[in-house]
């Protein structure tokens, strides 16, 4: 049976008490028979961190995150933090555990931009290291007795899956010395490079962690191209198709997740120019898994005297008839809410004002309840500013992009498709499933 791996976020180096905490914890961890993957003890001085941390993060079935002073002024805490959360959306066995250490309260967790974590502590009631009266040893211990006895397997997830399938197609290339190319066109320090033995199991799911870690698409493509003559066509056909939406950050497509996985809102108003990235986003949030979600996209042109909002709803009761083999004999309310596949419908509101996108969102979860909407607004918005009617209520998601690196991704993203992929006329189609 495989160890149980645990991975420990934190930033200790500089805090004396935190420091020593998570040395007792890790110690601790180790006497019950866990593997604790930590970066002050599993990376050596002058290695390049971020590859490594990125695969345990998809490795580990559980986490500490060890919450002092500096864990809330790192972006890398929070990053993992978001990681490990997005993770535990598809798993809800996957334990995370935050731990306050020092004076650290709940409130700060939250105003320091850490809310999820917040409310899982809450949920499983996990104890606080606050009182600083506490030896190192004793709360390691106070967390060692909270923390589950956990099974001897590691967690089955879509991220987990989802490198699986990559890393198949990685062991279909023919030539042995491409994979380390792939590596190199990735931007992977040359020791991880040097260590790649070409189409073993290790080499092929270390690659394949890294091809989720998030890349400009430009250097997708370039490490693409490889092994584009490397590989059987369909095998190709099948990466590139797997491969598409990381350069979307998991950390912000989380957000487009339904309620009950991390949000509980069934719309969201997404600050893109294009609709095609609101499909980038469910493909990364849902971890290309098409049997979890269906994509529908919506516009119209520009309407000259038509009324643009009675166009809109005219558009979108088409889409959803169609994708539901309904006539006009059936009522709209009618369509099914399908059982463990969550209906997504992108609004792009470009011919229209935002007024009229938010009376149509409400017509639509009046008919639809159930209904995921992404509102591509007209134009890109600021939290400042107003916005009508439900619109009002939905989160407003900005991505952490401009408008060029958006033209440019897509672009790119086209041109890997019309290369090596086959795709069908009528858009894209991994986003439509």
């Amino acid at each position: 049976m495989r160890v149980v791996k645990v991975f420990i976020s934190h930033s200790t180096n500089r805090d004396e008490y935190g420091r020593w905490v998570r040395e007792a914890l890790c110690q601790g961890l180790r006497d019950r028979g866990y593997e604790v993957l930590v970066d002050a003890d599993g990376l050596r001085s002058g290695d390049e961190w971020r590859p490594r941390l990125y695969c345990w993060l998809r490795e580990c079935s559980a986490a500490v995150v060890l919450l002092n002073r500096a864990a809330l002024d790192s972006d890398w805490v929070r990053r993992e933090a978001d990681i490990l959360m997005w993770r535990r959306s598809f798993n809800g066995s996957l334990l995370v555990l935050p731990v306050l250490v020092g004076d650290v309260t709940a409130e700060d967790v939250r105003e320091a931009g850490f809310g999820d974590l917040s409310e899982v502590q809450m949920t499983h009631q996990v104890p606080t290291t606050a009182s600083l009266k506490l030896s190192p040893s004793e709360a390691a211990l106070e967390i060692l007795d909270r923390f589950p006895d956990l099974p001897r397997h590691e967690d089955d997830d879509l991220v987990s899956r989802w490198v699986e399938d990559i890393a198949a197609q990685f062991a279909q290339v023919w030539t042995v010395d491409r994979l380390p190319r792939v590596g190199a066109a990735l931007g992977l320090p040359e020791r991880d490079l040097s260590s790649l033995v070409p189409q073993s199991d290790v080499s092929c799911g270390f690659l394949a962690a890294q091809m989720l870690h998030t890349h400009e698409a430009t250097r997708l493509d370039k490490a693409l191209r490889e092994i584009s003559r490397h590989m059987d066509g369909s095998a190709l056909d099948h990466l590139v198709h797997l491969v598409l939406p990381v350069w979307i950050d998991p950390t912000s497509a989380r957000w487009v997740l339904p309620p009950g996985w991390g949000r509980d809102r069934h719309a969201v108003v997404l600050n893109v120019q294009n609709p095609e990235t609101g499909a980038y986003y469910l493909g990364r949030a849902f971890c290309m898994d098409g049997s979890r979600y269906c994509c529908l996209t919506v516009g119209t042109g520009p309407c000259g005297e038509e009324d643009p909002e009675s166009e809109l709803r005219n558009a979108c009761e088409r889409a959803i008839r169609s994708v539901f083999g309904m006539t006009s004999r059936h009522a709209l309310e009618d369509a099914p809410e399908q059982a463990d596949c969550h209906t997504y419908l992108i609004l792009d509101a470009e011919h229209c004002t935002l007024e009229q996108a938010a009376k149509v969102v409400d017509w639509l979860h009046e008919k639809l309840p159930w209904l995921h909407v992404l509102v591509i607004p007209p134009q890109r918005l600021e939290e400042r500013d107003e916005r009508p009617g439900g619109l009002a209520d939905m989160l407003l998601l900005t991505p952490p992009f401009g408008a060029d690196d958006e033209r440019l991704a897509i672009r790119v993203g086209r041109g890997m498709l019309l290369d090596w992929s086959a795709a069908r006329p009528g858009g894209v189609p991994w986003a439509r499933r």
